[in-house]
């Protein structure tokens, strides 16, 4: 390894320790992970990402035994996926190797086409003849200051006009940076008081949350249809994960459908403990194999059936996607909008009046669809994405 990588190494393993026992073991398989990630041709900035995870599934129980773990890890498989996928030493060529998922082959293939999807902001002006299909973009914030976007103002906004939309319904606040909840805000009016993220506040708390905040949109809340809402309460979540693909020949393709479904448990993110994933068939739009994920404590993905939701007792797999067709067409419309990058994930909200656009990726991760929908088993995902069996 070059000097520069060596230094980089150890600044890393140095921030994961601090998050876990600093255990001479840990520190140990965590430079043997992030040199296996290297030897493998991963890109450079994913070699943390790869060591965290390998060294976490090193130490959990995944049910698989530590002395065959290495033979998983070899061909870039942390062992949890055999228990989340159902992947076996006889299937596991199915699914995409963490080596091959994280080449640079794999990535865009023109570096500037991520900026598209790596920051909200720009991600809202790259759909702008889709904005019907997204949550109503009122102001990008920057050092507290409100940008407008499609407030109705000609000047800037204050505080008080935050306050005066939230007479007509609740607001999110989301970094423009980042995924997986981070940096999510609801803020809402309710019994003539203010909540964010549910706990109670007044206008000075609101305000004060404002000013804090930079590299911000400020959007209205997208409230889940009610074929949801009626399934998992009024207050959960519903949000749908889509993989497409712009194949050369044949067009747009739909290659992977999920849904998330938000629990007692879960609060206000979708990616945690609690969560229930359902495949959403690709046919006829029925919700499919409902699995509750637990395991973040240990930096694993763990599940169980969850053929009934917990708190509401409705069978999920009852269910089915709300105007199918019209999802299918807008996904494939976005596709071929945007067919210059022809891999493309996007999480979607399905309310009463249609479907709102939350985010969109162009190397958004699939181990949360491969459960449902195996990814070299689909054609599609093979003409874009280079892949070895291993």
């Amino acid at each position: 390894m070059t000097e520069w990588n060596e230094r980089a190494m150890q600044e890393s393993l140095k921030r994961y320790l601090q998050n876990t026992d600093d255990s001479p073991e840990r520190a140990e398989k965590y430079i043997h992970f992030y040199q296996l990630a290297a030897q493998n041709g991963v890109v450079p900035f994913r070699y943390a990402r790869i060591a965290e995870e390998y060294t976490d599934d090193y130490f959990a129980d995944t049910g698989v035994p530590q002395a065959e773990k290495a033979w998983y890890y070899e061909r870039g498989i942390p062992t949890f996926k055999t228990g989340w996928y159902g992947l076996t030493k006889e299937n596991y060529n199915d699914y995409i190797s963490d080596f091959d998922f994280y080449s640079p082959k794999n990535y865009s293939k023109n570096s500037l086409l991520i900026k598209w999807f790596d920051y909200k902001l720009t991600t809202y002006y790259v759909l702008s003849a889709f904005r019907a299909y997204m949550p109503r973009h009122y102001f990008f914030i920057e050092n507290g200051a409100l940008i407008p976007m499609d407030a109705g103002l000609q000047r800037y906004g204050t505080a008080d006009d935050v306050l005066s939309i939230l007479r007509d319904g609740p607001i999110v606040l989301k970094s423009c940076v980042g995924g997986h909840g981070k940096g999510f805000f609801k803020v809402e009016a309710a019994d003539g008081a203010y909540r964010i993220n549910h706990e109670k506040t007044d206008e000075n708390g609101v305000k004060a949350l404002l000013s804090s905040l930079d590299n911000y949109i400020l959007t209205e809340y997208a409230v889940p249809h009610k074929v949801f809402r009626d399934a998992c309460g009024a207050e959960r979540f519903a949000v749908l994960r889509t993989v497409s693909v712009f194949d050369k020949t044949d067009g747009p393709q739909i290659t992977a459908m999920m849904l998330r479904l938000g629990t007692a448990a879960t609060g206000l993110v979708s990616d945690y403990d609690g969560c229930i994933n359902c495949g959403v068939d690709l046919s006829t739009g029925r919700l499919f194999n409902p699995l509750v994920r637990y395991g973040d404590a240990e930096g694993i993905i763990l599940r169980r059936d969850a053929k009934r939701h917990p708190d509401t007792g409705v069978d999920l797999e009852s269910l089915t996607m709300p105007d199918f067709e019209a999802l299918n067409d807008m996904v494939k419309k976005i596709a071929a909008h945007l067919a210059m990058a022809p891999y493309l994930v996007m999480d979607i909200i399905p309310t009463d009046t249609g479907f709102r656009i939350l985010e969109i990726n162009s190397h958004g991760q699939v181990r949360n669809l491969e459960p449902f929908f195996p990814f070299r088993k689909n054609k599609y995902n093979l003409r874009v994405f280079e892949t070895r069996d291993w």
